[in-house]
């Protein structure tokens, strides 16, 4: 079974990084470049995970965070940040179940999308 992971990330140099690695660790990568079009694949396919920028122009990560948070079994998200904990500390903990500071360690966001995933853990 493929896991879908959700990449929501609008600088277009740290999309492709994100789904260059999502995809050599074998899960299926759709990308949004924004909130908007971020909560409109959320409303029309499942996702296992979700990797999530808080600071993006007109609908930001929180605002996904929000509408994550109406539903009874929401999408893990991992934050992937640069806003510091002051930012970050006030989310729905249903929702966000990790946050990565930018610049991100790639062996530390890839184990934290294993370990949502379940994927390759004994």
């Amino acid at each position: 079974m493929t896991h879908a992971i959700l990449i929501v990330e609008d600088d277009p140099p740290t999309q492709m990084l994100l789904e260059t690695l999502v995809q050599r660790s074998g899960y299926e990568s759709v990308t949004a470049p924004n909130g908007e079009v971020a909560i409109e694949l959320l409303g029309e396919r499942d996702f296992d995970v979700v990797i999530l920028d808080l600071m993006m122009p007109n609908v930001g990560g929180a605002e996904v965070i929000d509408f994550l948070a109406q539903h009874d079994d929401p999408v893990p998200v991992i934050l992937c940040t640069a806003a510091g904990p002051h930012r970050t500390s006030e989310f729905d903990e249903r929702v966000v179940r990790a946050v990565v500071r930018k610049p991100f360690d790639i062996e530390a966001l890839m184990n934290t999308v294993r370990k949502l995933t379940g994927k390759g853990l004994a």
